[in-house]
This record gives structure tokens, C-alpha cells and sequence, in this order.
């Protein structure tokens, strides 16, 4: 009996031991698996196991991690030579497109009837959206391929977005859009300025391609701590000659809002994908990358930007959140 007992005895330590080598092995495993989580190309798991069960376990996962390294080595392969691909097409256009325009400036000059003018100006307004459409696609393959290489300064927000939608009176008018902006003074953000700049003129173009009626420009002092603030991190937008301050805001946001047709159905989740244009109030011939770029640069910067669609009121409002970045010293 006292032998059976020592037996059973010894067998039980064993399985404890067994149970206890397998199970910190298991361990290993997982703690290995969550360090190469985070590389952009994770290695193996090599690990010396001595359960056969284990061995199998991680050759497999080993032979996953591979495949998932080798898929993610052609998409990034893939990406760089559509990028490569639409910006040397966009660069080879340019060149012929500059020609057909200096013909139709010739032609311009000589005899022509009425219809024949009218005929005229139609192709040059078709030149006009080639040469947009050209120059978007450019913007947007050098964007996703550039190093970000930002100027921070200091600057006056509301003056900065007064500046840019004047220059582009001319489409705005164009398109029969009444613009309402009152922003405010001495509103300052540490931001690059070139980016800035593109970020409202291609919310300003989308409205101008895609709104109808009233184009609504608002810009407010964010007070959130990064990207992920909510609604409530929002200051109200200042009110007519109000000042917001000489210092730098932690951030804000910027606001367009512009209406659209009734009866749009509108996919907000899909209005930054590239080259999206599937709905009713995007029905005209455009890229579809103007809100692209504008989610590009604007993560650049650190923010994040969304739309939002009011079928009640018909209008569409597109945000851009901005935070501010450190400025340079000015001693």
C-alpha cells in the first residue's frame, strides 16, 4: 500500500511538473506573439518546446505570421506603384494639356460666329476640368508618397481662412453659392501654413463642385487634448468682432456647411475614400479626391475630420479637427 501511495505520489508531481513546463511555455508563446504584434514585419516564434502538440502550434503560427508578412510586403509594393503610376500620368498629361490651351486661346482670336464661340468656350471649360482633375491627382500621389516635412508658426486662423476663400470668389460665385463667414480675430494655431491653406481650399472646392444655396464657414477654438476629444471639447464659435486670444489654441476645428439636394442619399462613411463619387450630390464630373486630400493632410497634422449629413435640413457639414503643434522658438 505505502508503494502504491509513493507511486501515485510521484505521478502526481510529474503531472504537476508536466502541467507546469507546458503552461509557462504557453506563456512564452503569447508574451512572443504580442512583442511582434506591434513590428511592421514581424519574425518567427523560435522557441525550444517540448510538447509535440506546442512545436505544431507555432509552426503554424509561424507559417501565418509569413504569409501575413509577405501579403503586407506586396499591398505596400502595390500602393507605391499605383502612387508612382498616377503621378507620372498626371505629370505626362500636363504637357499636351498646356498646348490644347494655348490653341484655344489662338482660335479665340480669330473670326468665329456665335455658335462657333459658344462651341469654343465649351472646350475650354472642359480643358479647365481636365487640367483640375490632372492636378488633383498629382496633389494626391505626392501626398501619400512625400515624408512629411511640416513648418510650424503661428497663425491667425480666422485671417488665414478669410484670405483663401476670397481668392476663390470666382468659383464660389460661379457655382451660385452664398457664402456665410464671420471668423474670428487673434483665433492663433501652431500649424503649417501650406497645409492649412490646401485643407480649406479643397473644402471650399468640394462645396463649390458638390453644394447648393448657403455655404457656411465656421471655425472655433477646439478645446479637446488630441484627436479623439469629443463634441463637448468644442467651444462655441466666437460671435462677430469677438477675439479669441494671442496665444496658441490647444486646437480647432474647422466647419463647412453646404446644402445638397433633398432627396441625396449620402454615405458619409465613404465620403473620403478616393475617387469616390457614387451618390446623388456628387453626380458631377469630378476626381473625387478633393475630401481624400483633405483627410491626408489633415491627419498629417494630427487631426481628424468627418461629415455629417442632415437629410432634414438637407445640408452636408463636413469637420476638420486641428490641433495645434509646437512652434518654433522666436528667440
Amino acid at each position: 500500500m505505502t508503494v502504491l501511495l509513493v507511486v501515485l505520489a510521484v505521478l502526481w508531481l510529474g503531472t504537476a511538473a508536466y502541467l507546469v513546463v507546458v503552461l509557462r511555455q504557453i506563456a512564452v508563446v503569447r508574451r512572443r506573439l504580442e512583442e511582434r504584434a506591434g513590428q511592421e514585419s514581424p519574425s518567427a516564434v523560435t522557441l525550444a518546446l517540448v510538447v509535440p502538440q506546442l512545436e505544431q502550434l507555432t509552426a503554424r503560427v509561424n507559417k501565418t505570421v509569413e504569409q501575413a508578412r509577405q501579403a503586407s510586403t506586396r499591398t505596400r509594393a502595390e500602393e507605391r506603384r499605383i502612387r508612382s503610376f498616377i503621378a507620372d500620368v498626371s505629370h505626362d498629361l500636363r504637357t499636351p494639356l498646356t498646348s490644347v490651351r494655348g490653341y484655344l486661346q489662338l482660335l479665340e482670336r480669330t473670326e468665329l460666329d456665335a455658335v462657333q464661340r459658344e462651341r469654343l468656350a465649351a472646350a475650354h471649360r472642359q480643358t479647365v476640368e481636365l487640367g483640375a482633375l490632372v492636378d488633383r491627382l498629382y496633389e494626391y500621389a505626392y501626398l501619400l508618397d512625400a515624408e512629411p516635412r511640416q513648418e510650424v508658426e503661428r497663425l491667425d486662423v480666422g485671417l488665414l481662412m478669410g484670405e483663401v476663400l476670397l481668392g476663390m470668389s470666382g468659383e464660389i460665385e460661379g457655382a451660385g453659392l452664398e457664402v456665410q463667414l464671420d471668423p474670428p480675430t487673434g483665433l492663433v494655431l501652431a500649424t503649417d501654413r501650406e497645409m492649412l491653406t490646401r485643407i480649406v481650399q479643397n473644402l471650399g472646392r468640394n462645396a463649390v463642385q458638390h453644394g447648393r444655396g448657403t455655404l457656411a464657414v465656421e471655425v472655433a477654438a477646439w478645446g479637446g487634448a488630441g484627436p479623439g476629444g469629443t463634441e463637448a471639447d468644442i467651444a462655441p464659435t466666437p460671435g462677430t468682432g469677438s477675439t479669441a486670444g494671442s496665444g496658441p489654441t490647444t486646437g480647432v476645428e474647422l466647419r463647412f456647411r453646404n446644402g445638397v439636394a433633398p432627396d441625396a442619399e449620402i454615405d458619409t462613411a465613404r465620403l473620403f475614400d478616393r475617387f469616390f463619387t457614387a451618390d446623388a450630390s456628387r453626380s458631377a464630373r469630378t476626381s473625387g479626391l478633393g475630401l481624400s486630400i483633405v483627410e491626408v493632410l489633415v491627419t498629417g497634422l494630427g487631426g481628424t475630420v468627418a461629415a455629417v449629413h442632415d437629410p432634414v435640413a438637407a445640408t452636408l457639414e463636413i469637420r476638420a479637427r486641428i490641433p495645434s503643434a509646437e512652434a518654433p522658438s522666436t528667440r
